[in-house]
């Protein structure tokens, strides 16, 4: 809860998610195939790993995003040798990211997750609730994080934000 009178500045750059991939095995042993065509080992639940260009989020098991514009799907697919897809999901999320010293308080608000938290830093994922829809909020630094929101979804989302004092700009 923000306390009265307390001025937290907050902005909003709201954009098209980008190039997203969901990435989905079906067998634990994929993961080695899968890392070794990205070039990095996928993070562990609830973190990030970066690619040479962006980042690869856990979101549950067996399935990451690849938050990048710069994955070789071709490479990958092949790598994957029919034990796991790579899909483009970008159609169905927007992006959002939060600047400011107020985030953290303003997610709490609107969902049910401590982002307050010392685990809660650079570098963590979490697929939670906000404003009553199923978000994922990648944290990038102690004053920015991205929420993506099901693009179904974020006229909803973005006005409750409003009301609650987020400032909105579009790219």
């Amino acid at each position: 809860m923000i306390p009265k009178g307390r001025v937290i500045v907050t902005e909003m750059i709201v954009s098209p998610a980008g190039a997203l991939l969901s990435l989905d095995l079906w067998d634990a042993g994929e993961d080695a195939a899968a890392s070794t065509a990205l070039g990095v080992v996928l993070p562990g639940p609830g973190r990030a790993q970066a690619l040479p260009s962006g980042a690869a989020l856990r979101l549950g098991p067996r399935r990451w995003w690849l938050d990048s514009d710069s994955v070789d799907t071709s490479a990958l697919a092949k790598a994957l040798n029919g034990f796991g897809t790579v899909t483009p999901v970008e159609g169905g999320w927007v992006r959002v990211q939060l600047a400011g010293n107020g985030w953290r308080d303003l997610i709490m608000e609107s969902g049910l997750i401590d982002a307050e938290a010392a685990e809660f830093g650079p570098g963590t994922v979490a697929v939670t609730l906000l404003c009553h829809v199923r978000c994922v909020i990648h944290v990038q630094a102690a004053t920015r994080c991205e929420v993506f929101v099901p693009a179904s979804y974020s006229d909803h989302c973005l006005t409750q934000w409003r009301e609650m004092g987020w400032q909105q700009r579009t790219v």
